[in-house]
């Protein structure tokens, strides 16, 4: 389905107009609000959730993972010059990191506190260990500071102790368990988090971690004839509930291929055949290439599960084929003036004034009740990527 490669580029008028207005909703509306009335000085956290007027959510627990998020995209807005939020990262990580890492007197992060900074939630789950890395990568790049190196290292001893699997490969989905089922999810962040880690420290043994990973998604995730990526599996990697049945989230798919190309930067190896094969299926299967609009779960089969529709995909679609328009795909980036648009238009809407509605169903009406803070992470580095398209 992937169209020939071709380097000349025309002018597009509806890409440029799409780009000015995420850039401008970006820096004008949407850091600025979460960096005022989604910020708690009094306690130096993010809040967790706000209402559509822009009030905070009162009440909720502040996970680890939401910090982590809001820190990185503060510290990434920092160092890009896209918004002054250094020391809104910095005052916030270094809290986050007293508040969050081992507050229990056990190692690891804590999943949730309260806005006291009292443990609401002990167990240790990988997805928010995956974002502790990567937040810790960026405002490393800030900062250097000790507790943030004490902090890295801790993360990893138990990332790779007890999180890890050395018998069916991969690691644990939480500790202790809280079902019986094995997730890609959370294994696409810490690959992530990691080409981050490298990045920042440019120490091969995150690079081999990296490398670990990108193996056992090629490997288990991924069926390479159909281009398809399983979510869910049993502790030996059998795709659940069968082989054949598994769901498909088109998001993931171009999640994971925008960060193979990352990988195959950062280590010389080609990546282009699972790309290939899943953005082909994404694109087929998940996006109506008019709308720009992309379903929340397919099958292995490409068949329609869920028709309703949350705003990350569409970030996650922004930066593949950004990745591939840059790299000269003319098919690619056809695609995303589209996508950039719907963004702005469904869920960005200007009325939110900085925020969003993360979900609608089928027809396109609000599912959202409220704005979640965790979607800020999604769209920053999707307009970026949008924003840093040549």
């Amino acid at each position: 389905m992937t169209q020939p490669v071709r380097n000349d580029r025309p002018a597009d008028p509806a890409l440029a107009a799409a780009t000015r207005q995420a850039g401008r909703w970006l820096r004008e509306a949407a850091l600025p609000l979460w960096a005022s009335r989604g910020f708690d000085p009094h306690r130096d956290a993010f809040e967790e959730q706000l209402h559509f007027t822009g009030e905070p959510v009162a009440g909720v627990p502040r996970r680890t993972m939401v910090q982590a998020r809001q820190i990185a995209v503060f510290a990434a807005a920092a160092l890009s010059g896209r918004f002054p939020g250094a020391n809104l990262a910095l005052r916030a990580a270094q809290r986050w990191v007293r508040a969050h890492l081992a507050s229990d007197g056990r190692p690891g992060w804590v999943f949730s506190v309260d806005r006291d900074g009292g443990v609401v939630d002990g167990r240790r789950d990988l997805y928010a260990h995956a974002f502790a890395l990567f937040a810790l990568a960026l405002v490393m790049r800030l900062q250097r500071d000790r507790a943030f190196d004490d902090a890295l290292a801790a993360t990893l001893d138990i990332v790779d102790g007890a999180f890890a699997d050395p018998a069916a490969s991969g690691y644990w989905d939480c500790l202790p368990r809280q079902d019986r089922l094995r997730r890609q999810n959370p294994h696409m962040h810490l690959f992530e988090a990691f080409l981050a880690l490298w990045q920042t420290t440019q120490r091969d043994d995150m690079l081999a971690r990296c490398r670990r990973l990108q193996q056992l998604a090629l490997r288990r995730f991924l069926d390479p004839d159909r281009g398809a990526l399983r979510e869910q599996f049993d502790d030996r990697w059998t795709v659940h509930p069968a082989p054949g049945q598994g769901a498909v989230e088109p998001g993931h798919l171009f999640e994971w291929a925008w960060l193979l190309r990352r990988y195959e930067h950062a280590s010389g190896e080609d990546q282009t055949a699972p790309v290939t094969a899943m953005l082909d299926f994404a694109i087929r299967a998940g996006l109506d290439a008019g709308r720009g609009r992309i379903v929340d779960e397919i099958g292995e089969s490409g068949e329609l599960r869920a028709r309703s529709s949350r705003s990350w995909p569409h970030t996650e679609a922004l930066k593949a084929l950004a990745a591939e328009a840059g790299r000269g795909n003319l098919f690619h980036r056809q695609l995303i003036a589209p996508i950039g648009h719907r963004l702005m238009t469904v869920h960005c809407r200007p009325d939110l004034k900085g925020g969003w509605i993360d979900h609608v169903d089928a027809d396109d009406r609000p599912i959202s009740t409220i704005m979640p803070a965790s979607t800020l992470y999604h769209l920053y580095f999707g307009i970026s990527a949008l924003e840093e398209l040549p």
